[in-house]
């Protein structure tokens, strides 16, 4: 007998004479033995069990093996289920290959037979087993791929998402804002050119202030960087239509106050045949418009996508917070300013002599200042602490401040 432990099997037959010797045999090779007399007490036992494999009869009452074996199917789809009858017909032959049954042997069975064609569906049901297992590795490592990719994409966005924050957040005056937003939209969305246009209130055509790249348009027709008006007309001296439908684009973002994305340009829109591809996004301040931001490409396979106006967008944001954030510094610096002047105004007012002293001592500091290298942050210090250092006067009684003579020890 063999001790060690194999399969478990599940023989289903409504005559137990049958059960009792199968079972007696399959035991001495050391298998696991399950038995029933019809597919409904077999469907229980599959449901409790882990059964391996099953051996059923055809006809049996309440249910025969042929719906026996739809269930397993439908349970269990690796478990291989083999027909024993002693009457044999095509349509059985045929139904049982459609309910998944793996083997048909015909009564009276050698125990022989019955164990080979055992092994040989073990056997195959292994394979099947580990195929699913490698069909599930392979899945889960697709899956895992997958994610990794994701992951990879999400911390190349924050990346660069950081990048175009942080390039923002040294300028020190709006018009750097205008340069570092182009060069940086060329970067980013990898274009041949960007441009930024002002276009508000104030100004009734959009006009170019800043560009990077090469021209968007052709070169006689193109706007030259910081120029204060569009080159609306060719050397022929007439209105220039692909020009016109670059800033009809503009305008109809300022009109909509919606970023616009033109994958692939087909014509429709009347743009320059060598503008393969374009994206316009606003810039906004206090929800009004300011400027447009445009990027453009004019050779190569490559072609923007809503990533890119993505980045555009949050280009454009970022340009905007800086203006707004420049203008408040601005404000408060300009406050501050009136503010110190006013003390400065207050302590010239009751002495002539600070006013004069004051002065050239923020003129010789200016001067050490710029010598040494100072930053211009340092040489406003200078200016401030030069024109106040005497602030403390303006606290100091006439008599004592304005006394024409020597100060006592008591007024000193």
């Amino acid at each position: 007998m063999n001790d060690q432990k194999k399969e478990t099997i599940l023989f289903v037959d409504d005559e137990t004479s049958i059960l009792s010797v199968v079972s007696e045999y399959f035991r001495r090779e050391g298998y696991q033995i399950l038995t029933a007399g019809n597919g409904s007490e077999a469907m229980k036992i599959i449901e409790n069990e882990q059964v391996d494999c099953c051996f059923t009869d055809i006809n049996m009452p309440v249910m025969n093996g042929l719906e026996l074996a739809e269930n397993i199917r439908l349970h269990d789809n690796t478990m291989p289920v083999i027909v024993m009858t002693g009457y044999p017909s095509l349509e059985n032959t045929i139904q049982t290959i459609k309910n998944g049954v793996v083997d048909f042997l015909i009564k009276p069975v050698n125990l022989k037979q019955m164990e080979l064609c055992l092994r040989r569906v073990l056997r195959q049901r292994g394979l099947f087993i580990e195929n699913l297992l490698l069909k599930e590795e392979v899945r889960s490592k697709n899956r895992l791929e997958k994610l990794n990719q994701e992951l990879l994409y999400k911390v190349e966005e924050l990346n660069i998402l950081n990048k175009i924050m942080s390039s923002f957040t040294t300028i020190v005056s709006s018009a750097d804002v205008f340069k570092r937003a182009v060069d940086m939209a060329l970067e980013i969305t990898q274009a041949d050119h960007t441009m930024f246009h002002i276009i508000n209130e104030s100004v009734e055509k959009p006009f170019e202030v800043a560009s990077a790249g090469t021209p968007a348009l052709k070169p006689d027709i193109w706007i030259p960087p910081g120029s204060l008006q569009p080159r609306l007309e060719s050397i022929e001296g007439g209105p220039d239509p692909a020009h016109s439908s670059i800033l009809d684009l503009i305008m109809e973002v300022v009109s909509d106050e919606l970023p616009l994305l033109i994958s692939q340009n087909n014509g429709a829109r009347g743009l320059p045949r060598d503008l393969l591809s374009v994206m316009l996004v606003p810039l906004k301040i206090r929800d009004k418009i300011f400027g447009i931001l445009t990027a453009g490409i004019r050779q190569g396979n490559n072609r923007f996508s809503e990533k890119d106006l993505y980045y555009l967008s949050f280009m454009a944001q970022s340009a905007a917070q800086s203006i707004e954030n420049l203008a408040l510094y601005e404000n408060i610096y300009e406050n501050l300013f009136a503010t110190l002047y006013a003390f400065v105004n207050a302590v010239e007012a009751r002495d002539l002599y600070t006013r004069q002293h004051s002065s050239r001592v923020t003129g010789i500091s200016l001067i050490l200042g710029r010598q040494l290298g100072c930053s211009l942050e340092e040489l406003d210090i200078l200016n401030f602490a030069g024109h106040l250092h005497d602030i403390g006067k303006i606290g100091i009684r006439d008599d004592i401040l304005l006394k024409p003579g020597k100060l006592t020890k008591e007024e000193f």
